[in-house]
């Protein structure tokens, strides 16, 4: 009784179109999907490849969330709105290493940019970076920063003044003090890249 709730509390929610990354893509009605659009559910949406991605703010909880393709075509309603992913989490932990590992989520979908709060005081000399395999190279980032805000976006392929082919790549994240010491904070994050505009 309370899983049906929680399911028909999901289902009443609004969303309101930020950003959409497929001019073709339409609502089961034949509409468009523009920015502004407000809709109720993934479900009204016809989606018809992996990579299409709309970016949506919820009208009750006050957050955005991202609804993608590859999740909606293979699944039913029900279980993509269970399913439905933030595009950032966090939660507190006993000691720097669990707490920052549970700041970071397991899986991002890159569209933009991607803001995570990990509650930390960082500067120049105290930052987090992240690695990751392109090809044969290993390649170590910083991320960028807004105080204890760390950025995911798509400046983590841009080496020197070389701008790589953004791909769907794992990442391991690395804390770094002042005194340069570094702390693994999580391996293995699955980063699905999204098109900007799909052809």
């Amino acid at each position: 009784m309370l899983l049906s709730l929680g399911l028909n509390m999901a289902y009443a929610d609004d969303f309101k179109v930020l950003l959409v990354n497929d001019a073709s893509l339409k609502y089961k009605s034949g509409k468009t999907v523009k920015i502004g659009d407000v809709f109720k559910s993934a479900e009204d949406i016809n989606w018809q490849k992996e990579k299409q991605a709309v970016k949506a703010y919820n009208m009750t909880t006050k957050k955005q969330v991202m609804f993608l393709g590859k999740k909606y075509i293979r699944k039913s309603g029900s279980e993509t709105m269970v399913n439905q992913k933030f595009l950032s989490t966090h939660s507190p932990g006993d000691t720097i290493q669990a707490k920052l590992a549970s700041v970071f989520a397991n899986e991002y979908n890159l569209l933009d940019s991607i803001m995570v709060d990990t509650e930390v005081n960082l500067d120049e000399k105290s930052f987090f970076q992240a690695t990751y395999n392109y090809g044969d190279a290993k390649i170590t980032k910083r991320l960028p920063r807004e105080k204890g805000i760390v950025i995911i976006d798509r400046s983590i392929f841009t080496i020197g003044n070389q701008k790589l082919e953004p791909r769907d790549i794992y990442l391991s994240i690395d804390y770094v003090n002042e005194l340069m010491v570094s702390t693994p904070v999580k391996y293995g994050i699955d980063l699905f890249v999204i098109p900007e505009k799909l052809e």
